[in-house]
């Protein structure tokens, strides 16, 4: 009797102890469900302007062209621009992938002469303002970011027995000018074109292409479009290797004759050619030339 009620005893207090840890159990997992969870703060953002497409160099900046997002605020540089009416006709210093997030050293303004006329110039490059006296200039076809090939005929002095020259025999001849044609520099980027507006023939200004006259005590003011007949070329900017500048300015100085030619922008292409001579005419359409 005494070992039956033991046994009792014993499965009641098991039952009553599995009870209790159900019950311990249930408040645990109450207490940590109903726990309410903290809500994470939102982030902080703020708003950049950004590219819509791929906008390569010296490209017109429209409203089409640039976008407002919102990003977080540790993606924002301090360069970073907002206002899109601060960059609507702008000029692109850098080509822009599309998404890409505007800076400040990536848009230059085209009106401002002062600052921005050299914005696409390289560290290893300088800026030459050259003489725009060929006819190709003159006639105001050329404009900003064309490319161009510079060719010149210039006076050179020929010994006897240089390029077929050659003089009599036994005879002391002297040097003589004979004029050479040859392609200076082939491909060269036309950065501005510095141009004269004749509003009438009483007053006139000078401006660079794209850029605002300056009036009275030096203040910007803005210019109506001229017409053509109104415009007066006067020096190309080039941004060149400064060699290539120095060859330029020696040939301008010892009187070569220049002019530009115009290539298509898509060109590539470095051309092969032969420098022109009276030997090399005489050779290639069968001249006689008397000396």
């Amino acid at each position: 009797m005494n070992r039956r009620r033991g046994i009792l005893i014993a499965f009641v207090g098991i039952a009553i102890a599995g009870v209790g840890i159900y019950i311990v159990f249930q408040l645990i997992q109450r207490v940590t469900t109903s726990k309410a969870q903290p809500t994470p703060p939102a982030p902080i953002t703020e708003q950049v302007l950004v590219a819509t497409h791929d906008i390569p160099i010296q490209t017109i900046l429209n409203r089409e062209d640039i976008t407002v997002i919102e990003v977080p605020l540790a993606l924002v540089s301090p360069n970073s621009l907002s206002d899109i009416e601060a960059v609507v006709g702008r000029i692109t210093k850098v080509p822009l992938v599309s998404g890409e997030i505007l800076m400040k050293h990536h848009i230059a303004d085209p009106t401002n002469i002062q600052a921005d006329v050299a914005f696409v110039i390289e560290d290893d490059q300088v800026l030459m303002a050259f003489p725009a006296d060929d006819l190709m200039s003159q006639i105001n076809i050329l404009e900003p970011g064309d490319l161009v090939d510079i060719l010149v005929s210039l006076d050179q002095p020929v010994l006897p027995g240089q390029v077929g020259f050659t003089g009599a025999s036994g005879e002391e001849e002297k040097p003589e000018e004979v004029l050479f044609t040859f392609n200076v520099l082939q491909r060269v980027a036309i950065s501005a074109v510095v141009v004269e507006i004749i509003p009438n023939r009483q007053t006139s200004s000078s401006i660079t292409t794209g850029a605002r006259t300056t009036g009275e005590e030096g203040v910007l003011q803005p210019t109506a479009t001229p017409e053509a007949s109104q415009i007066e070329p006067q020096a190309l900017l080039l941004a060149l290797d400064p060699q290539d500048a120095l060859v330029l300015k020696h040939i301008k100085d010892a009187g070569g004759i220049i002019d530009i030619v115009l290539r298509a922008p898509t060109s590539n292409q470095i051309f092969d050619l032969n420098p022109v001579m009276p030997e090399y005419l005489r050779d290639r359409y069968n001249l006689v030339i008397t000396r």
